[in-house]
């Protein structure tokens, strides 16, 4: 590749440089937008280019009520953040772990942005082997929300492995409950509270596996009968596979020979054993040695009956949590959750339901404008089809609680650009030179905005 001319690098050459460097980086301007984002920080946050480039960091990622991007308090401090282990969501749902250093960027005396250098610690926080701390923290089958015939087979089926000595293989697709049915096992069986115990098997190592087995047969040996529960065994390396068939396969020869279990071992899969098996991502042998007993955890958008009685016990366990009262949902919000696939099963419908929650202010009815934007994105406005535009209809709202301020910019972008699209009758290539911008960044936004277009 030839080596840029001038006094400013090409920032295409800046982004394919910074793909080889093993930390992720993630730079925003001075409105939050992303600039650059390398290879290592798509790979952490399971995101793409498309999914986060020119868009601000609040509408890709959801941060804790208490907390902040640590890239938006370089921006607002103007000095850098160091040293800050910050826990967020990406627009998937999925949990996200990262050890930042983050700096603003100056010119001319001025913040014009600011860089983040992250390092994934997601694993590093689910690999270390926890114990619950109380009974609160351990579910049981009483506490399972549903009554569709999935989960009733579901629960029948765990509770009768509760009553053999056998390692137990859970099935079942990300977020969709695989280690609250663990949990529920482990305390049918009448299992002590402190003794639960998990590893996250995403990104081990050989040295962090053995050394995670040698810290939980230390703790074992101190303690009662226990459970080991083990995540994602697909995610395992094949030789750490065949480590752990060689562990399990002596755990069934020591029951055999005395009938006494000296832990109960509950593994994983998060996806369909078979095509594991056909793609290489799982050891045929370990597969037969810890699938005695299979159990499969449904996903939500198969007992989509379920979703009323879910959305009610969220409801309730957030108002109990933070002492809110929300006292339900509007019709529409019910039709359009079950007119969703949920990729992210029960466990996103959780982190929607509480980030709309907190967006309700004194609102006691959940409705469509309460969603999360990025949630809202997917589905068409129930409000979209009311052709008036009144210039009041994003300002305050008598009886409303007040907007934040990324969504009051976000509704006042998305008014003005219908505004303009009117005033020049809906030609997208005049409007977006009157607006000064290019044809395709107009017409990402207004897909992004959901602007209605004449048809």
């Amino acid at each position: 590749m030839a080596m840029p001319k001038g006094n400013f690098l090409d920032i295409h050459f800046v982004s394919q440089a910074l793909d080889y460097i093993q930390q992720g980086i993630h730079v925003v301007d001075t409105h939050g937008r992303t600039v650059l984002y390398n290879q290592k920080m798509r790979v952490m946050e399971s995101m793409e280019d498309i999914d986060i480039l020119d868009k601000r960091l609040l509408e890709v990622f959801k941060f804790f009520p208490d907390e902040n991007s640590t890239l938006l308090q370089a921006l607002t401090l103007k000095e850098p953040i160091l040293n800050i282990k910050q826990t967020y969501f990406n627009v998937h749902g999925q949990e996200i772990t990262t050890l930042n250093n983050t700096y603003p960027i100056w010119s001319k005396g001025e913040v014009v942005g600011a860089i983040e250098i992250a390092q994934d610690v997601s694993s590093r926080e689910q690999l270390r082997i926890n114990s619950a701390s109380g009974t609160a923290e351990l579910s049981s089958f009483d506490h399972w929300t549903g009554s569709s015939p999935l989960i009733e087979d579901m629960i029948f089926a765990g509770k009768q492995a509760s009553n053999t000595k056998s390692m137990i293989l859970l099935t079942g697709e990300a977020g969709s409950g695989k280690e609250r049915l663990a949990q529920c096992i482990h305390v049918e069986r009448g299992l002590g509270v402190h003794t639960f115990y998990s590893i996250d098997c995403r990104a081990l190592t050989d040295d962090r596996f053995n050394e995670l087995l040698n810290e939980y047969n230390d703790k074992k040996g101190r303690r009662e009968l226990s459970t080991l529960f083990i995540d994602h065994i697909e995610s395992l390396d094949l030789s750490l596979q065949k480590q752990l068939t060689d562990l399990l396969a002596d755990w069934k020869a020591t029951l055999r020979i005395t009938n006494s279990p000296l832990y109960y071992p509950i593994l994983t899969l998060s996806e369909d054993p078979v095509d594991a098996i056909q793609s290489g991502k799982l050891d045929k042998d370990l597969y037969y040695t810890m699938s005695e007993i299979t159990i499969f955890v449904p996903s939500l958008r198969n007992r989509k009956k379920d979703i009323p009685e879910l959305v009610t016990y969220f409801i309730d366990d957030f108002n109990s949590r933070f002492q809110t009262n929300i006292q339900g949902v509007t019709e529409e919000i019910i039709k359009l959750f079950s007119s969703y696939d949920w990729p992210g099963n029960v466990r996103e419908l959780e982190h929607v339901m509480e980030a709309s929650m907190f967006a309700m202010g004194q609102e006691t009815l959940l409705s469509f404008t309460h969603l999360p934007h990025y949630f809202r994105l997917k589905f068409d406005d129930p409000m979209a089809s009311k052709p008036a535009l009144d210039s009041s209809a994003f300002m305050i709202r008598e009886g409303k609680a007040l907007q934040t301020l990324d969504a009051f910019l976000r509704e006042a972008e998305s008014y003005y650009i219908q505004k303009s699209l009117q005033y020049h009758d809906y030609n997208v290539t005049k409007t977006a030179d009157a607006l000064g911008m290019s044809r395709q960044n107009l017409q990402y936004r207004l897909k992004k905005n959901n602007v209605i277009r004449k048809k």
